[in-house]
Order: C-alpha cells, then structure tokens, then sequence
C-alpha cells in the first residue's frame, strides 16, 4: 500500500492543533496563535521522525514524556509548575479520551480485516483513517464556535456559581428552601424599618399558597382591607425606582427568619423583608431569589461542621 507521508504530516498537524485548542478551551487559556502552531508542528513532526534511524527513541516511554512536556512549554508556557502540570494533565485528558473516541469510531465501522500471524489487521487508505478527517472537519468549526460564543457564557455561570448561596426562608413555621444569588447591586430597603429586601420568585411559595393567593402577593392593586390572606399580617408595601420608569411598588413578606449558607458558614437574620417577583428570577431556573448583600455582612456566620 502507499502512504503519502505528507497528507498523514498534514493530517496529524491538524488533530494536534485541535487537541491544543480544545486544551486551551477547557482551561480557558489565553493562546498565542503562532505559539500554538508551532507547538502542533512540533507534535505532527512524529510521524516524520519515525521513518529516520532515530525512530526507535520515540518508541520510549520516556521519550514521549518529554516529548509531549515539550509541546505543552510550547504551547502554554511555563508560568510556575502547577500551572505547566496542569496544561499537561489536561492534554493528556483531552488527548486519551478524542483518541479513544477516533480508535472506538474507526473499528466499530471496519468490515475489511485480515488476520496475519494471529493479529487482526484492517485495512485503510494511505490518506488516514476517515474519521481522522472527520474530527478535523467538524472540530475545527466546534472549537472555533465555542471559543467565541460560549465561553463568556461559561466564565458567567462560574461567577454566579461563586455567589450562589442556600436560602432557607421561615413564615408561620413553613419553610421555603431555594439557591440565591448574592448580588451587589441589590440596595433594596424598608424606608421605615431600613430592613433590607431580598427579592423571591413567587413560583417558590407554590406549596405555601394556592393560584390565587400567590397573584395577591405580586399585585398592589389586588391588595384590600378585607382582603382575607394567610399572610396579611406580614405584607409590607416597599416602594422602588427602576431606570427609566416611574417609581414603583413591590410587596414584601415579614418571615420569622432567614438561614443563609455562603462558603461554609451560616447566616441566620430575622431583620429582613421578602419581596415577591411574579416573573422568573433566572432563565435556567439556576437561582430563585435574589440575596441582599447586607444580609451577609451585618450578621455574623457561624461556621458550618
């Protein structure tokens, strides 16, 4: 059979330059573009090697240990060892789990075998293996979309996750428990008591109250003097200004108390108000409420076990 050494050199550049990228993607790297290329040229250079009388080295367990260190230095740098180890782990991940896949892919689709002294052998063309050209085809567009459209998307959410705390609120006895997230931005206070307003998503109440008595909490209009609701008592009525609008009203809840859990400690407040919010807080259902930045800073945590 012949093999056009050039078109496999071309072919292994390419699937080394997308493990590179898919490393820099999963570790949210900032790459340099001709440094990456190079790195891949150095990794592609193998399938060169290997026809030279110095093959057998890059047999060597050893060898390809250092030689894959290499392209890694290559590619990321060496910032401090703990950063180079981790570019390494991660290639070797990326590496181990798409070479799998290609190797799985390609023989599960094999029908042409021969067995030659008792080692099962398929047959390919001198051009690669297809589905070579099929990650390379289909990755390349993938990493691209992902590197700029998904990955601000991904820095987001690790954000957000950072700020996410447990929310425990306590009324009449019955608790809601639902994810918050902790936002700066939220200055919401009682003009009266100065308590601060956490907001909540009136779809959390859902096992407190019925239909009805959750729209009664998400209208000012709908509120009456003999208006008989099982929270009546605890309403407060707090007023509000959003850009560009007028101000407005937002009806809040006297609960008996709040438990916060923020990295690993426990905040428990009695002096808040839980304002009602007929929409959805979050798009992904990722959080149902809205927690006052105050409310950590002004109680004290109590470490958690």
């Amino acid at each position: 059979m012949t093999i056009y050494l050039d078109v496999i050199w071309f072919l292994n550049l390419c699937i080394d330059l997308l493990l590179l990228y898919i490393t820099a993607l999963a570790l949210k790297r900032n790459v340099t573009h001709w440094r990456m290329i190079l790195a891949g040229m150095v990794a592609s250079s193998i399938v060169l090697l290997l026809f030279t009388p110095i093959a057998w080295l890059f047999y060597q367990p050893w060898m390809k240990f250092l030689f894959s260190m290499g392209i890694v230095f290559i590619a990321f740098g060496f910032r401090r060892f703990a950063f180079f180890l981790q570019n390494l782990c991660m290639f070797y991940f990326v590496t181990f789990m798409t070479g799998g896949g290609l190797f799985a892919l390609h023989y599960f689709w094999q029908t042409e075998v021969e067995i030659l002294e008792g080692v099962v052998i398929s047959k390919t063309s001198g051009y690669g293996s297809t589905f070579s050209w099929l990650f390379v085809l289909i990755g390349f567009p993938l990493v691209w979309y992902f590197s700029k459209s998904q990955l601000q998307q991904v820095e987001v959410k690790q954000v957000h996750y950072d700020q996410l705390a447990e929310v425990v609120i306590t009324i009449n006895e019955e608790t809601v428990e639902v994810k918050g997230l902790i936002d700066s931005g939220n200055q919401l206070h009682d003009p009266i008591t100065r308590a601060p307003v956490m907001i909540l998503e009136s779809t959390a109440l859902q096992h407190l109250l019925s239909e009805e008595q959750i729209k009664a909490l998400t209208s000012v209009d709908s509120i009456s003097t003999d208006l008989e609701h099982p929270f009546a008592e605890r309403m407060r009525i707090i007023p509000y200004r959003v850009v560009g609008h007028d101000q407005q009203f937002l009806i809040a809840l006297k609960p008996d108390y709040v438990k916060i859990k923020h990295h690993e400690q426990e905040h428990q407040i009695k002096k808040v108000l839980v304002g009602i919010n007929a929409s959805n807080l979050a798009n992904d259902g990722e959080y149902q409420c809205i927690v006052h930045p105050k409310l950590l800073i002004t109680n004290t945590g109590k470490k958690l076990a």
